[in-house]
């Protein structure tokens, strides 16, 4: 897996990683654990995802996944690089599964053609995955994933509007219902949504710091003890979290300069800011 969408995607996909195992693989596992997925040679390699899997009646095996969302012309080569040095780590040859993501009709072959059916691993495109198989589970992991599947002639937008909806009926707490609204965002552009948004996707980006609680909580400590700094790191503390919810690790990277505000004024300011800025970069230059 690589290109921007790599560290949302693995944060989405890892939490659902057992889901796929048992919905997509339609394996019956006991138990699913995951490995290490480092493998050191001249350079070091990192698989996506690399698992021990135990079903009933069967001997325990090793299974490595990788999540692609583009057609790269060399993947069974890299695919075949990882089947070796898995083996070569655990002393055991992994089942492999490709779980392809892509707007693109998929067109990468499931083994290296240079060298036959000798070597094949199996490719899941999430294409021909009913997207009902997630959207109605209840659960907000995977509800936000059902937006990569079988959108059934569904606009994209029409469809990412369904699963914001879903996830404000599940999803009670403010704080976690943004950080959802924001893999939502990232993986509909995965499906070919242009980031031009309509109005209700302007209303998903926008975190409210002031319901946060840890901002609440700080700006009632001081007013309980009339001190100035129980507000104010409430309020930090509030922002923090919304640079993280919002915008990930680019966000935090601005809490050095925030931190350095000791004016409450300004900080507030600065919160409006966040509530309606779309990307770091925008936010960034606002701040300066």
């Amino acid at each position: 897996m690589s290109g921007k969408y790599d560290k949302i995607l693995k944060e989405i996909l890892g939490k659902s990683i057992r889901v796929f195992v048992r919905k997509i693989l339609g394996i019956d596992a006991v138990k699913i654990t995951l490995l290490d997925t480092k493998m050191q040679i001249t350079n070091e390699r990192d698989a996506d995802f690399i698992l021990k899997i135990e079903e009933r009646g069967k001997a325990p095996y090793i299974s490595h996944i990788e999540i692609q969302s583009t057609n790269y012309r060399k993947m069974p080569q890299r695919m075949l690089l990882y089947w070796l040095l898995i083996g070569e780590k655990y002393n055991e040859y992994p089942k492999q599964y490709l779980f392809y993501i892509g707007s693109d009709p998929l067109t990468m072959p499931d083994h290296v053609p240079e060298i036959g059916d000798g070597y094949k691993y199996k490719i899941i495109d999430f294409h021909d995955i009913d997207c009902e198989k997630f959207i109605n589970s209840g659960k907000p992991e995977e509800i936000v994933i059902s937006i990569l599947c079988n959108l059934r002639g569904n606009d994209v937008r029409v469809m990412k509007r369904l699963v914001i909806q879903k996830i404000r009926e599940t999803v009670a707490d403010e704080m976690l219902r943004s950080k959802y609204f924001r893999q939502i965002q990232v993986l509909s552009q995965l499906k070919g949504l242009d980031e031009t948004e309509d109005r209700e996707e302007e209303e998903m980006l926008i975190y409210d710091v002031e319901k946060d609680p840890f901002y609440k909580r700080g700006k009632m400590e001081g007013e309980l003890r009339g001190e100035r700094r129980g507000e104010l790191k409430g309020l930090l503390e509030g922002i923090q979290l919304a640079l993280d919810i919002k915008f990930g690790v680019k966000g935090l990277s601005l809490m050095d300069k925030i931190s350095a505000v000791g004016d409450l004024n300004k900080l507030e300011q600065i919160k409006e800011l966040i509530r309606h800025s779309t990307s770091v970069e925008e936010l960034e230059n606002l701040l300066n």
